[in-house]
C-alpha cells in the first residue's frame, strides 16, 4: 500500500510539472502574442531601454573602474604621493622632490617603510627591426616599485630590469605590438630621445597588464643614475599617520624647491588621479591614472538622464496600451484563468522585456568599448562588467528596473475592471499622466541640448584661439645642433609659406618664477615664459601687436629689445609710456640690458582653464641665432602639406646622417592640452543625439497612438471643410505647450549648472540663455516630422 501511494503521489507531482511547464509555456506565448500584436510599441520601448541601459551601464561601471583604482592592490592604502607647493603658482601643487630631499625623508623618518622614485622618459619612437612605433610611453622607476605595486613577468624577470642598466620591461599590450605572438626576451630595442638621441635597450621582461592600474606604460626600464629630482611616492608603515608625518617634514625644513615660502604634503594617491578642481590641479603625468571627478560626474548625468527618458517612453507606451492588455486580461478569466497566473503573465510581460534590454545593452557595449576608450583614454575591458565589482551592481539595477514595475503592472491591472480603468486612465486623467511625462521629456531634452550648446560654444572658444597654430609645426629640441644651416637650405623648398628662427619652443617653453609684491606686502608668485626669436616671429604665429615700434624697427633702435604681453604688463603695472625703458626697473629677476620696445596680445600656449602666463619675447641678432637657434617654426601651405612634410623629411635626413625627422604639430598639441573641453564636448554631443532619438521615437509611438485613437474625429473635421493644416494645429499643439512649459522650467536649473561648469576655465564663453531657442527648434521640429508622417 505504501508503494501504491507513493507511485500516485509521484504522478501527481509530475502532473502538476507538466501543467505548470504548460501554463509557463502558455504565459510566454501569450507574452509573445502581445508584443507582435503591439508590436511598434515593442520596438520603440524596445530600443528606448536598450538605449538608455546600454549608456547608463558603460557610465556607471566606467566610474566604478575609475573610483576603485588599485582596488586588488593590498597596499593599497599604505601608498601615498609626495606633493609640494609649486613655486610657480599659488594653491597648486606639483608631485615633485629632489633626489637629496627623498634620501633624507628615507633616512630620518621611521614611519616611512619605502620610497619610489619614478620618471617618464622622453621617447619620439621605438625601432624593433624594421618597424617603427612612435611616441611609446617609457618610464623608469626604482627597484621598490615591486613593493607598491604588484606585476606578474610573463616572461623574463622584472627584478633584473630594475637592477641592471640598459634592461627594459615591456608591458603585454606593446610586446604584442612589437613582437606579435613570439617571445621577445633578449630582443633589441632602439630608442630615439626628444633630442634625436638613439640608446638601445635589452627586452629582459614582459610585465601582464593589471587591472585598474594607477600606473601605465609601454617600456620600464631602472632610475639608475643620477637624477636631480622626480615624482616620488611613499609606502608609510601600518598605523602611521601621514599628517603626523607631513608635520615632521614641515619642522625639519625638509629642502623644498622655494626653501621657506613652500613646504611638502602627504596625500594618498587617489588625490593624484581624481582631479577635483584647481586646488588639487597638478602637471599631468601620463604615466598616473588621472581622471576629471566634474567629467565622470557630467557624464554619468547625462546617462542618467538618457535612461530616465527611456522610461519615459516605456511608461508612456506602456499606458497607452493598457486597454488592450485588459481586454485580454478579462478574455482570460472568462477563460478560466486564475489571478495568480493573470499576475504572472503580466508580471513576465514586464519582466522580460527590461531583461531583453539589458541583454541587447550588453551587446551595444561591447561594440562602443572601443569607441568609448579611446574618448576617454580609458583601460576598460569587457571582461570588466562582469567583475564582482560590477556584476552584482549592474544585477541589482536591473532587478529593480524590471521586478518593481512588473510587481506593480501586475497587482495593478490584475485587479481592475475595464470601467474602472476607463474612470482611472481615459480621458483626462490619462491625458494628464501622459501629458506630465511628455513635458518631462522635453525638459531633458532641451536641457541637454543646451548644454552641448554651451560646451561647443566654448569648444568654439577654443578653436578660435588655436587659430595661430593652425598648418604650424616645431621643428629641434634642446639637444639638437644649431638650425640656421637647415633653416637656409629649406627656404628653397616649396610648400613652406614662412618660417623662423627661435632660441626657445613655444608651446613647451622654459619657465621662471615672476614674484609679485602685493599692496599688503605679501609676495604672490607667477610665472613667465621667454622666448628668443627673430622679427618674423610676431607675422608667422599671427600675434597681434598693441603698442611699440614694429619689430624689425626695435631691432634697429636698440641693441636688447624686448616685447612683453599684456598680462606681463599688467603684473608689473607697465603701459605704453613705458615703452624705451629697461625691463629690470620693473622685473628685478630680468636681465639689466633688455629694453621694453612694445606690447603684445596675449598668445594661449596650455589650456584655457589657466590664465595666460606672462610672456616675453627678446629679438636677438642674427649671429646669436645661427649659433645658438635650436627650434624653427614653420607654416605650411594647407594644401600641399603631406607633399611638403616629405620633402622637409628627406632634407632632414640628407643634412643629418639620416636622423630620424621629428616635429610638433602645433595645433594638435595645443587642442590635446584642451582635451578636457573636447571629451565633454563628445559626450554632451552624443547623449543629446541620443536623448532626441529616444524622444522623437517615443513623440512617435504616442502621436501614432493618438492619431489612431482619434481617427473618427479627424474624419469628421475634414468632411466638415478642416484642411491638413488644421488637423496638425490640433495634433501639435498640446505639444507646443509641452515645449513651452518645459523650455521655461529648464532655463533656470540648465544654465546655472553650466555657469558652474563654465567657472573652472580662465576664458570662457557666456552660457547665453538666448540659445536655448535651439534647443527648442530641434524638439519642435521633431514633432512636426512625425506630425506629418503619421
Amino acid at each position: 500500500m505504501i508503494t501504491i501511494w507513493g507511485v500516485i503521489f509521484s504522478l501527481r507531482c509530475w502532473i502538476n510539472k507538466i501543467i505548470k511547464g504548460m501554463n509557463t509555456f502558455l504565459n510566454i506565448k501569450f507574452i509573445l502574442r502581445s508584443w507582435w500584436r503591439n508590436k511598434l510599441f515593442f520596438i520603440i520601448s524596445l530600443v528606448s531601454l536598450t538605449v538608455g541601459l546600454g549608456c547608463t551601464n558603460l557610465l556607471m561601471t566606467f566610474f566604478i573602474h575609475e573610483y576603485n583604482i588599485e582596488k586588488n592592490n593590498s597596499e593599497r592604502e599604505s601608498i601615498y604621493a609626495l606633493r609640494q607647493d609649486s613655486p610657480m603658482e599659488e594653491g597648486i601643487r606639483v608631485t615633485y622632490a629632489t633626489s637629496d630631499a627623498t634620501a633624507q625623508i628615507k633616512e630620518k623618518y621611521a614611519e616611512v617603510k619605502e620610497v619610489l622614485r619614478m620618471n617618464g622618459i622622453p621617447a619620439d619612437n621605438c625601432k624593433y627591426n624594421e618597424a617603427t612605433y612612435e611616441n611609446p610611453l617609457f618610464i623608469c622607476a626604482d627597484s621598490t616599485l615591486s613593493d607598491f605595486f604588484t606585476y606578474t613577468a610573463l616572461e623574463g624577470s622584472l627584478t633584473e630590469v630594475l637592477t641592471t642598466p640598459d634592461k627594459v620591461a615591456v608591458s603585454e599590450a606593446f610586446a604584442h605590438k612589437l613582437f606579435g605572438n613570439h617571445g621577445g626576451i633578449g630582443e633589441t630595442l632602439e630608442i630615439t630621445g626628444d633630442g634625436g638621441e638613439v640608446k638601445t635597450y635589452k627586452v629582459a621582461a614582459i610585465l601582464k597588464e593589471r587591472q585598474q592600474s594607477f600606473l601605465h606604460f609601454d617600456l620600464l626600464t631602472s632610475t639608475l643614475g643620477q637624477f636631480w629630482g622626480d615624482p616620488t611616492l611613499l609606502k608609510l608603515q601600518p598605523g602611521s599617520s601621514a599628517a603626523v608625518l607631513q608635520e615632521k617634514i614641515k619642522e625639519d625644513n625638509i629642502p623644498t624647491l622655494a626653501p621657506g615660502e613652500t613646504q611638502y604634503y602627504i596625500d594618498p594617491i587617489k588625490d593624484l588621479y581624481f582631479n577635483t578642481g584647481r586646488s588639487s590641479k597638478q602637471q599631468q603625468l601620463p604615466y598616473f591614472q588621472q581622471s576629471d571627478v566634474p567629467l565622470l560626474y557630467i557624464g554619468l548625468a547625462s546617462a542618467l538622464l538618457v535612461l530616465i527618458i527611456a522610461c519615459f517612453n516605456y511608461t508612456n507606451l506602456s499606458v497607452s496600451r493598457t486597454l488592450q492588455q485588459l481586454k485580454m486580461i478579462h478574455i482570460e478569466k472568462l477563460m478560466g484563468a486564475k489571478l495568480k497566473e493573470i499576475r504572472t503573465q503580466l508580471f513576465c510581460d514586464a519582466a522580460f522585456t527590461v531583461s531583453l534590454a539589458f541583454l541587447l545593452s550588453l551587446l551595444l557595449i561591447n561594440d562602443l568599448l572601443s569607441w568609448f576608450n579611446g574618448l576617454f583614454s580609458a583601460h576598460l575591458s569587457f571582461s570588466f562588467f562582469f567583475s564582482w565589482q560590477v556584476l552584482p551592481l549592474l544585477l541589482l539595477f536591473i532587478f529593480i528596473m524590471a521586478v518593481i514595475p512588473g510587481i506593480y503592472i501586475s497587482h495593478r491591472l490584475s485587479r481592475q475592471t475595464l470601467s474602472e480603468y476607463r474612470q482611472t486612465y481615459t480621458g483626462k486623467k490619462k491625458q494628464r499622466l501622459i501629458w506630465v511625462l511628455v513635458t518631462m521629456q522635453f525638459l531633458l531634452s532641451i536641457g541637454l541640448v543646451y548644454a552641448t550648446t554651451v560646451a561647443q560654444s566654448q569648444m568654439d572658444l577654443i578653436k578660435s584661439r588655436a587659430y595661430r597654430y593652425e598648418n604650424t609645426i616645431e621643428l629641434g629640441g634642446m639637444y639638437t645642433s644649431p638650425l640656421a644651416p637647415f633653416y637656409h637650405e629649406l627656404s628653397q623648398v616649396n610648400g613652406i609659406e614662412s618660417m623662423t628662427l627661435s632660441m626657445g619652443s613655444v608651446l613647451n617653453s622654459w619657465m621662471r618664477e615672476l614674484p609679485i609684491k602685493q599692496a599688503d606686502g605679501s609676495v604672490k608668485h607667477f610665472y613667465m615664459i621667454h622666448i628668443p626669436t627673430d622679427t618674423t616671429f610676431l607675422s608667422i604665429m599671427n600675434i597681434r601687436q598693441i603698442a611699440g615700434l614694429p619689430p624689425a624697427k626695435a631691432r634697429q633702435e636698440y641693441a636688447h629689445p624686448v616685447f612683453i604681453n599684456e598680462n606681463y604688463a599688467r603684473l608689473l603695472q607697465i603701459d605704453a609710456s613705458r615703452i624705451g625703458h629697461k625691463l629690470n626697473e620693473f622685473d628685478t629677476m630680468c636681465d639689466t640690458l633688455s629694453i621694453i620696445a612694445g606690447i603684445i596680445e596675449n598668445f594661449p600656449f596650455n589650456s584655457l582653464e589657466e590664465e595666460v602666463a606672462a610672456q616675453q619675447l627678446s629679438f636677438v641678432t642674427e649671429s646669436n641665432l645661427t649659433k645658438n637657434a635650436m627650434y624653427m617654426q614653420v607654416r605650411l601651405i594647407p594644401e600641399k602639406r603631406k607633399e611638403t612634410l616629405a620633402r622637409i623629411e628627406k632634407l632632414w635626413k640628407e643634412m643629418n646622417n639620416g636622423k630620424v625627422f621629428q616635429y610638433v604639430d602645433m595645433h594638435r598639441l595645443f587642442m590635446e592640452r584642451n582635451n578636457k573641453v573636447i571629451i565633454l564636448s563628445k559626450i554632451l554631443i552624443s547623449y543629446s543625439l541620443i536623448a532626441l532619438v529616444l524622444t522623437c521615437f517615443g513623440l512617435f509611438g504616442i502621436s501614432w497612438y493618438a492619431v489612431r485613437q482619434r481617427t473618427r474625429e479627424i474624419a469628421i473635421r475634414k468632411v466638415h471643410g478642416a484642411g491638413s493644416w488644421q488637423v496638425l494645429w490640433i495634433l501639435n499643439r498640446s505639444f507646443l505647450w509641452q515645449i513651452w512649459i518645459a523650455y521655461i522650467n529648464g532655463i533656470p536649473v540648465t544654465w546655472l549648472l553650466m555657469q558652474h561648469w563654465l567657472e573652472q576655465f580662465a576664458y570662457r564663453t557666456p552660457p547665453w540663455v538666448m540659445e536655448f531657442p535651439l534647443s527648442c527648434s530641434y524638439c519642435n521640429g521633431n514633432n512636426y516630422y512625425h506630425s506629418q508622417h503619421t
